[in-house]
């Protein structure tokens, strides 16, 4: 995404601030640890990073609207910038945070080991988002209905989430559509490699999920909205 180029920067806010996001969850951000410039606005106040120390590769953030009422309990942040977590308190409900980006080879691996992190961190509700860099379904998440990602990856990618009961929330609720959140040039093809994963027991918060357009960035954002109780709907992108 390349989140420290002032232009891109401030397209993504705006129209983050237009979609009324209260949570904001970004990849490929590219800050150097050291270097993340200040981005408190008068919409997001709060915003957690986590950045690779020797390279502005990787990278993920997230922010927090000032509207939502909320105190932060704890975080945790990958050293190499591929994961970030945070546990928030909302309406004496315990939400815990994990926005990942996970590499273009090994990443069944690569999940395993964070959601390992996630395991001995989280608490309450689980809400996790990210770039996999893979899909879960060819033949429904690609255009050209199949992976470069063998399906013995696949099915371990499924049972790692599977065994923790979460659930990819916007395919339960669109079950057969084709979708897709990014699109590659070199292979011209387009896929869905952008992901939201709930707790399954959140389904009873009446959630909605859509992908948006391909605007800003190569990748299309991917909105959550949850009538959390206590809470009127918010939007996790």
């Amino acid at each position: 995404m390349g989140f420290n180029v002032p232009e891109k920067c401030s397209k993504i806010l705006y129209g983050m601030r237009r979609e009324r996001v209260q949570i904001l969850l970004l990849q490929e951000t590219h800050f150097r640890s050291g270097q993340v410039p200040f981005l408190s606005t008068k919409h997001f106040g709060y915003w957690a990073h986590s950045t690779n120390p020797d390279s502005k590769s990787k990278g993920v953030s997230i922010a927090i609207h000032k509207s939502l009422s909320y105190s932060l309990v704890d975080h945790c942040l990958d050293p190499l910038g591929r994961f970030l977590f945070l546990k928030l308190r909302i309406c004496e409900r315990v939400y815990t945070l994990g926005n990942l980006y996970l590499p273009n080879v090994g990443q069944g691996k690569s999940l395993r080991k964070i959601l390992s992190k996630l395991d001995r961190f989280a608490e309450g509700i689980v809400l996790l988002g990210g770039d996999f860099n893979l899909v879960l379904e060819p033949t429904l998440d690609s255009s050209s209905g199949s992976s470069r990602v063998p399906s013995s990856m696949l099915s371990r990618v499924h049972h790692s989430l599977f065994s923790r009961q979460l659930v990819d929330v916007w395919r339960i609720l669109h079950p057969r559509d084709r979708d897709y959140t990014f699109y590659s040039p070199s292979h011209m093809s387009y896929s869905r490699l952008d992901f939201f994963f709930v707790s399954h027991h959140v389904l009873t918060f009446s959630p909605s999920s859509h992908i948006g357009t391909l605007t800003w960035s190569d990748h299309s954002p991917v909105f959550l909205s949850l009538e959390l109780p206590g809470l009127i709907a918010k939007e996790w992108v």
